[in-house]
């Protein structure tokens, strides 16, 4: 058996740097804002909010990226109000309402990018606020400040480059459409990818992890109907995820200071576009690296940088659930299967 090495390589191609800035301008200024009224939990949800836009920005005319925008905020939201109350109230329906959920992204996989990413991002708002206490409203201003100004860059964007919307863009009417015609990923794809998100789950809760959503949020993730490249990225998500914590570990140790670790952010959400185009890895570790060092401002006092313990959770969580996802790969898609045990035999 040989080690993937090679699927570490970055690609080559241009590289969105208009996306780059459009991502540092959303995350930057509500975090700022934030940093001066000194509201912790604002810096973070003004960072996610700010991230908002470069993830569903997939370019066209600024009405068709607002649209998409504007409808995936409503479906991440309900879905995270959803959790919440379901979390707190009726526990037991969590798996069953998982299930269902996972069934229909697996089902609309494959109809467009913009579709399928505001559905894994609904299921994932769902099972972090079914165990997490709900934000201080405060902190949800701050989110919808950072979403506003990031579909502001995103909209001066559009207007000093303007782009027609092409047939076959990725975006939500498409997606919607494709629907409609009945093009999909099929019910094997469908079923495959809500076992092995609600097994995550269930393996998450027994094993008593303290934050279960980060171990579904790999299969949610990697999981497509795609076989050998759900592999690659799987294997890329696993290396990204190491690379990221060793990173955030050693930004919150060498300088572990507010300003410091805000500074990281805004430069690694400027990196992220870069990132996603030059390798899946790349991505996961900006965004873990991200993440993290949000945590450590929002829960850490300042100039204490973050123990092995953060570090350690991340870990266990994104192998847990490459894990899974490696099982339900094997189990429920042949090619993915068939790919696996050649590989294991070269």
């Amino acid at each position: 058996m040989r080690l993937p090495i090679h699927l570490l390589a970055l690609r080559e191609g241009e590289m969105p740097w208009r996306k780059a800035v459009c991502g540092l301008i959303g995350v930057s200024l509500p975090m700022l804002v934030a940093y001066l009224m000194h509201q912790p939990y604002g810096i973070l949800f003004g960072a996610i909010g700010g991230l908002y836009a470069s993830f569903l920005d997939f370019g066209g005319t600024f009405r068709h990226r607002a649209s998409t925008q504007a409808w995936g905020l409503a479906l991440i939201f309900s879905a995270g109000i959803a959790g919440n109350l379901i979390g707190s109230g009726t526990p037991m329906l969590l798996l069953p309402l998982l299930a269902v959920l996972c069934l229909g992204v697996g089902w609309m996989d494959g109809t467009g990018a913009a579709l399928e990413t505001i559905a894994r991002f609904a299921v994932l708002a769902f099972l972090i606020y079914a165990y997490l206490p709900a934000p201080p409203w405060s902190a949800l201003w701050f989110a919808l400040l950072g979403i506003a100004v990031g579909l502001g860059a995103v909209g001066v964007d559009s207007l000093i480059w303007p782009r027609a919307l092409p047939r076959q863009h990725p975006g939500l009417v498409n997606s919607v459409t494709r629907v409609l015609r009945g093009r999909n990923a099929g019910w094997v794809h469908a079923v495959g990818f809500s076992a092995t998100t609600c097994g995550a789950l269930w393996l998450a809760l027994d094993l008593h992890y303290t934050r279960p959503a980060w171990v579904t949020a790999v299969t949610l993730f990697v999981i497509r109907p795609d076989g050998p490249d759900s592999l690659r990225r799987l294997f890329q998500t696993a290396f990204g995820t190491l690379a990221g914590a060793a990173a955030a570990w050693l930004i919150s140790h060498l300088m572990p200071y507010t300003w410091v670790m805000l500074v990281s952010v805004a430069v690694l959400a400027f990196l992220r576009p870069l990132a996603v185009a030059g390798n899946q890895w790349a991505a996961s570790a900006v965004m873990t690296t991200m993440i993290l060092l949000l945590f450590d401002v929002v829960l850490l006092p300042e100039g204490q940088g973050a123990g092995a313990t953060i570090l350690r959770v991340r870990l266990n969580d994104a192998m847990l659930g490459a894990m899974v996802a490696l099982i339900g790969m094997a189990l429920f898609n042949r090619e993915a299967r068939r790919h696996l045990l050649r590989q294991l035999r070269d």
